[in-house]
């Protein structure tokens, strides 16, 4: 069994090994790789025979001139396969921690490295103590039994084998083998531990994701069925509304005929008390009428003299005018009389009301006839003014709030314990209503107690009709 030692990398000359040996299989990681430290096992069938190759490979954290740059120590066994692929691992880590970082081959440079040689050749013997070094330390971990002898038929294909550098197992390698992978090891895959630890809380966050979305469904489920509730309660509420407008305007509508009819009965009772006051005093005036100017019925064809004439035509008003009203004053108590007579049981208010003015302006016209400087009365009306009640726009609702008294902050409702509720921020529709959802409960007002336990919600809202004014979601603590 054959063991070769071998050191390659990309320089600001181009790719480059130390020693001569196996040219054309090197090209193949002059190229950028996923993850900066890599170790890739697999078996080549060679010209000379069958070999395992153990590339420790350092990429994209090597500065060069050229793009592609990288470090890599081979260990080539020929004709067999050593199974403790971690151990090999170990050694070549170890080497380049302890004497090609920060020596002769390596320097920092702002957290990465870049060569201090411009070829390995000029620096063959400190690459021969590397070599030495190594060839101790691969004596000192391995016999015989970690060995095992291999063919062309193990030949590796293109699958492969990613796996934690720490977690590598012998069993592990060996299956790896037989099944013709190739192995990448690196300590920045993915551990199991970490993996389980990854899958743990991914299930947990899967847990608290399935529950959060089954209290958000229970939610809104509460909510569809609140609000079904609540424009069940609206439909109710209006057809009660209108069945109380029906009634009161049924109410208002009897109210106005009834007072109408007592307003017939006092007209009638009014007309009957008029025709009583005046009817004495007309038949008065009648006769003294006809005493005071006698002689213009009976005398009416003597002959006048030229002064009389002169007097009858200046008095001839004042004469007629008289008999011209107690005329017209008997005409209105006949008629007034003859209706009130034919009448009785009958709905004449049209009628009696014109009679009654009649009345009232025969009187007037006596009272000028006794006092022609009379003033008249006066009559003073008063206007009534509508109050627009304003609609819901006028209102800012934006700058609404509610405000919990009792609770300290969002997220602090107490089982248990009573709150009040008032609106905050501005002015609003005093005449509307409070919606509470405690659990199952649905409580009227502005007032409540939590009966719900932690991590439940409480949704308040205040309405206007159907319309929501403002509304607080709090959880239970």
């Amino acid at each position: 069994m054959n063991v070769e030692f071998q050191i390659h990398g990309v320089l600001s000359s181009g790719q480059a090994r130390w020693k001569q040996e196996d040219k054309d299989y090197y090209t193949q990681f002059y190229s950028g790789q996923t993850v900066d430290t890599l170790m890739i096992v697999e078996i080549v069938n060679r010209p000379h025979g069958i070999s395992t190759y153990y590339n420790y490979l350092l990429n994209n954290i090597i500065l060069s001139a050229r793009d592609g740059s990288y470090f890599g120590m081979t260990v080539r066994i020929d004709g067999a396969f050593c199974k403790d692929v971690k151990s090999i691992y170990m050694i070549l880590d170890n080497l380049y921690n302890k004497m090609i970082v920060g020596n002769v081959l390596l320097s920092k440079n702002n957290g990465k490295y870049e060569y201090s040689i411009d070829s390995f050749s000029t620096y063959s013997d400190y690459l021969k103590k590397v070599e030495a070094q190594f060839s101790n330390m691969f004596n000192a971990f391995f016999s015989p039994q970690d060995f095992v002898e291999i063919s062309e038929n193990y030949a590796s294909q293109g699958s492969k084998l990613s796996i934690n550098a720490s977690e590598i197992t012998i069993p592990t390698a060996i299956e790896a083998v037989k099944q013709r992978a190739k192995i990448y090891l690196s300590p920045e895959y993915q551990s199991k531990y970490a993996q389980q630890k990854i899958d743990e809380a991914n299930a947990k966050a899967k847990a608290a994701q399935d529950d959060a979305n089954a209290r958000i469904e229970a939610a809104e489920q509460t909510h569809n069925k609140s609000r079904l509730q609540r424009e069940s309660e609206y439909e109710s509420w209006k057809k009660e509304k209108k069945a109380l407008e029906e009634a009161r305007d049924k109410a208002i509508n009897n109210y106005k005929e009834l007072q109408q009819k007592i307003q017939t009965a006092d007209l009638n009772r009014s007309i009957i008390d008029k025709i009583a006051e005046v009817k004495q005093p007309i038949i008065q005036l009648a006769g003294l009428m006809a005493s005071r100017f006698p002689e213009n019925s009976k005398n009416s064809n003597k002959k006048v003299t030229p002064f009389a004439e002169k007097n009858r035509k200046d008095n001839k008003l004042g004469v007629w005018l008289p008999w011209a009203i107690c005329g017209i004053l008997a005409l209105a108590l006949a008629g007034s009389i003859w209706f009130m007579g034919g009448a009785e049981g009958a709905d004449q208010s049209s009628v009696i009301k014109k009679q009654q003015d009649r009345i009232e302006q025969l009187e007037k016209r006596i009272k000028d006839m006794s006092n022609p400087s009379g003033a008249k009365e006066q009559q003073v009306g008063t206007d009534e003014t509508d109050v627009n009640t304003g609609e819901l726009a006028k209102y800012d609702l934006s700058k609404l709030g509610i405000d919990i008294q009792g609770c300290p902050g969002p997220g602090q409702l107490e089982h248990g314990k009573t709150y009040t509720c008032r609106i905050k921020g501005g002015d609003y529709p005093e005449n509307g209503y409070w919606v509470i959802i405690d659990g199952e409960r649905r409580i009227q007002g502005n007032r409540f107690k939590v009966e719900s336990s932690s991590g439940a919600q409480v949704i308040i809202t205040y309405y206007h009709g159907t319309d929501v004014i403002t509304e607080r979601t709090e959880n239970v603590k």
